[in-house]
C-alpha cells in the first residue's frame, strides 16, 4: 500500500507531462480507425488534443495556440502558409489597436484619475461607495484589461477599507479624534502584529500569484502580468500607533475583524473582481471572448452578419448595466445588508449605516480625496490621451452606425467603404500616439514664456519599448490559433460533419438549447480560459445553429457573453485570483457569492438575446448571409428558428425550400 501511494504522489508530480503523452493518444483512435471520415476525424483529432491542453494547462495557453501550425499541415488538412494566415487577422489588429491606446491611458495614469474622480462622487457610504467601485471597474474594463484594471483598483479599495475599519474600532474605544487623526488607524486589539502587507512590493500575493497563473488567460486578460501597483497613500504620523495596532499603517490582520467588518472587506474585494468580469462585455474589443466570436463570425459569415462594434456595444451595453446593478443589490443583501439590518435597532452602532458609521465613512472617503490630491491638475499628456481614446470610440461607432437613421457612417467618404474595418480605426489612433507630444510643443510662438527646455521635438505620448513591455503577446496568438482551429474545422468537414449529428436536436425550442448550451458554458468557463472556452465552443454553435435552422448568432452571442461569467472559483479568472489574492475571501465565500451571480447572468443573457437580439441581429429569422446545408432554412412570411417546430410565439412553422 505505501508503494503505491508513493507510486501514486509522483506519477501526479508529473500529471502535466502525464496528460502530454496521454491525451493525443487517447484521441488517436481518430486517427487510425478513421470512424468519421478522412478530413473530420483529422480535424477532430487536433480539437481534442489542443481542448485538452487548455483545459489542463500542459503547456502555455499561447504555446498550445501554435499547434495547428504544426498538426494541419502535417496531417495534409491545410497548407502552412493558409493556416498562418489565421494568426494576424483584422480582428487580431483590431485587438492590439485597442490594447496600445490602453496602454497609453495606464502610462499617464489617466485611468486612476477617472476612477478617483468617480468615487469621489458616490459619497462616503459603503454601499455607496461599492457601486462606485463596481461603476469604474467595469467601465474601464470596457477598455482596458480586466487584469489591470483590477490590479489598480484593489489596492484603492484595501486603503478606503483600512480606514473604515481602522476609524470603526476606535470609535468602539471611546475614543474621539479631530480631522487630523481621521488618517490614523487604532485598534483596541494590541497582541499581535499584523499579517498582511498591501504596497505592490515583493512581498505582495498577486506577484506571486501573477508568477504561478502565468499561464491563464482572461480576454482581458493577461496585458497587465507583473504589473506595478499603484502606490498607496500611508497615513501620516502613525508611528505610536504601529505598535499597538492589529490594524496599522497599510496592513490589516483580517482574523481580528468581526463579523460585520469581514462582510465589508468581502464585499468590497468581490464588487472589484466581479464588475471587472461584467465590465468586459460591454465592447467587443473588452475581452477575449468577445474577439474570438468576432473573428469567427467574421471567417465564416463575413461582413453581412452586422457583428461589428457599434452594434455589439448597443446589444450587449444594457444587459451589462443591469448585470452590474444586480450584483450590486446581491453583494448588498450578502454582505451589508444583512450586517445594517441586524443593527437597525441601534443604528448608531452601525458601520454601514448611522451616526457612528459616518466618522469612519469619512476617513474612507478622505483617503480617495487624498488620492486624487496627489495626482495633481491634469497633464497635457492625460488630455491628449484623453481625447484619442473619444476620437477612437467615435470613430468605432461611427463607422457604420445602423443607429442613426440615414447616416451611412464615415467610411462612406472613402472610396471602397467594405474595405474599412474597426481595426482600421484602432490602428490609426495607435499610430497617432507615437507621433503626439507628450508635452506642450515649444515650436516658435507656441513656446510659453516660462519655457526654458531645449528647442526641439518633445517625446511620443507612447514609445515602442512600452508598449512591447506591456501589450499582451500570448493573448494574440490565443486568438490566432483559434481563428486557426475554426478555419481547420470548415476545411477538414468537421464543421458539417458536427452540424450533421446535432439535426437530431431540432425537435427541441431554440430557448431550451439556448439555455442548455449558456449553462454548460458558464460553468465549464470556471475551470478553463475564458478565451480557450470560446475558441473551442463557438465553432461548433456555428455548425449546430446550422443544422438545425437556428440564426447562428442566437446560440453564440448568449455563449459568448458567459464566457465572461465565471464568479465561483478564484482560477476562473485573473481579476478573480487577484482579489482572492489579498487574503479577505475564502473559497467558500466565492462559491457562496458566485453561484448566485451565475444563475442571474444565465437567465439575463436568455432574457437580452431574447429581446434585444431581434432589432440588433434579427436573430429570429434564419439569415440570408448562413449557409443552408439542409436546404429548408429559408422562412417565407413567418418567424422560423428550426424546421417543424414551434417558435418562441407559438406558431408551428414549417422551413421552406426556394
Amino acid at each position: 500500500m505505501g508503494l503505491f501511494k508513493r507510486f501514486a504522489s509522483e506519477l501526479w508530480a508529473f500529471k502535466k507531462t502525464v496528460l502530454f503523452v496521454l491525451i493525443p493518444l487517447l484521441a488517436s483512435p481518430l486517427l487510425i480507425l478513421d470512424p468519421i471520415g478522412d478530413g473530420p476525424s483529422k480535424g477532430a483529432w487536433v480539437v481534442i488534443v489542443m481542448a485538452g491542453y487548455w483545459i489542463f494547462e500542459v503547456v502555455p495557453l499561447a504555446v498550445t495556440s501554435l499547434l495547428p501550425v504544426i498538426l494541419y499541415p502535417l496531417l495534409g488538412v491545410q497548407e502552412s502558409d493558409d493556416v498562418c494566415r489565421n494568426y494576424l487577422k483584422d480582428t487580431n489588429f483590431l485587438f492590439v489597436g485597442g490594447l496600445i491606446v490602453a496602454v497609453a491611458v495606464e502610462h499617464w495614469n489617466l485611468h486612476k484619475r477617472i476612477a478617483l474622480s468617480v468615487l469621489m462622487l458616490m459619497g462616503s457610504q459603503p454601499r455607496w461607495l461599492m457601486l462606485g467601485f463596481m461603476l469604474t471597474t467595469a467601465f474601464l474594463s470596457m477598455w482596458i484589461s480586466n487584469t489591470a484594471t483590477t490590479a489598480m483598483m484593489i489596492p484603492i479599495a484595501q486603503a478606503v477599507l483600512l480606514q473604515l475599519v481602522g476609524e470603526n474600532k476606535k470609535l468602539f474605544k471611546g475614543e474621539e479624534g479631530d480631522d487630523h487623526d481621521a488618517h490614523k488607524v487604532v485598534s483596541s486589539n494590541d497582541d499581535n502584529p499584523p499579517s498582511y502587507q498591501m504596497d505592490g512590493g515583493n512581498d505582495n500575493p498577486l506577484a506571486i500569484m501573477e508568477d504561478e497563473k502565468e499561464t491563464q488567460v482572461d480576454g482581458e486578460e493577461q496585458s497587465a502580468n507583473k504589473q506595478d501597483f499603484p502606490k498607496n497613500a500611508e497615513p501620516e504620523d502613525t508611528t505610536k500607533e504601529i505598535e499597538e495596532s492589529a490594524v496599522t499603517g497599510d496592513t490589516i490582520d483580517w482574523e481580528k475583524l468581526n463579523e460585520e467588518e469581514r462582510n465589508l472587506s468581502k464585499g468590497l474585494m468581490l464588487c472589484v473582481c466581479y464588475a471587472a468580469n461584467i465590465g468586459g462585455t460591454a465592447t467587443l474589443t473588452g475581452t477575449g471572448p468577445n474577439l474570438v466570436i468576432g473573428g469567427v463570425v467574421d471567417d465564416l459569415y463575413g461582413a453581412e452578419a452586422g457583428l461589428n462594434f457599434a452594434s455589439w456595444m448597443f446589444f450587449a451595453l444594457p444587459g451589462m448595466i443591469i448585470n452590474l446593478f444586480l450584483a450590486w443589490l446581491w453583494l448588498q443583501f450578502l454582505y451589508l445588508g444583512r450586517s445594517c439590518v441586524a443593527c437597525c435597532r441601534d443604528c448608531t452602532t452601525c458601520i454601514t449605516c448611522g451616526k457612528k458609521g459616518n466618522t469612519a465613512n469619512k476617513a474612507g472617503h478622505e483617503v480617495i480625496k487624498n488620492e486624487y490630491k496627489k495626482l495633481g491638475s491634469i497633464s497635457w499628456a492625460e488630455a491628449s490621451v484623453l481625447c484619442h481614446f473619444i476620437v477612437l470610440a467615435l470613430l468605432w461607432l461611427l463607422r457604420e452606425p445602423g443607429f442613426i437613421p440615414g447616416f451611412p457612417g464615415w467610411s462612406m467618404l472613402f472610396p471602397v467603404s467594405e474595405y474599412i474595418s474597426d481595426a482600421t480605426a484602432a490602428i490609426f489612433i495607435s499610430f497617432l500616439l507615437f507621433v503626439f507630444p507628450s508635452q506642450p510643443p515649444n515650436f516658435l510662438c507656441c513656446r510659453t514664456k516660462n519655457d526654458t527646455s531645449d528647442i526641439g521635438p518633445r517625446p511620443a505620448l507612447l514609445d515602442w519599448k512600452t508598449a512591447q513591455r506591456k501589450l499582451p503577446w500570448s493573448v494574440i496568438l490565443l486568438l490566432g490559433g483559434g481563428f486557426a482551429l475554426a478555419d481547420g474545422c470548415q476545411v477538414s468537414g468537421l464543421s458539417h460533419w458536427l452540424g450533421g449529428q446535432f439535426e437530431s436536436l431540432s425537435f427541441m425550442s431554440p430557448v431550451t438549447i439556448n439555455i442548455i448550451i449558456v449553462t454548460i458554458i458558464c460553468f465549464f468557463t470556471e475551470f478553463t480560459s475564458n478565451t480557450a472556452t470560446a475558441t473551442i465552443f463557438l465553432p461548433i454553435l456555428a455548425a449546430v445553429a446550422e443544422s438545425i435552422c437556428v440564426n447562428p448568432l442566437y446560440l453564440m452571442i448568449p455563449a459568448t457573453v458567459v464566457c465572461s461569467y465565471a464568479f465561483m472559483l478564484p482560477v476562473a479568472t485573473p481579476p478573480n485570483a487577484i482579489a482572492f489574492s489579498y487574503g479577505t475571501l475564502t473559497v467558500p465565500d466565492m462559491a457562496k457569492a458566485g453561484i448566485v451571480m451565475n444563475i442571474m447572468g444565465i437567465c439575463l443573457i436568455n432574457l437580452m438575446i431574447n429581446t434585444l437580439g431581434a432589432p440588433m441581429f434579427d436573430v429570429f429569422n434564419y439569415p440570408e448571409w448562413a449557409p443552408d446545408i439542409n436546404g429548408t432554412c429559408r422562412d417565407v412570411g413567418l418567424t422560423t428558428l428550426s424546421p417543424n417546430m414551434t417558435t418562441m410565439y407559438g406558431a408551428t412553422t414549417t422551413c421552406v425550400c426556394y
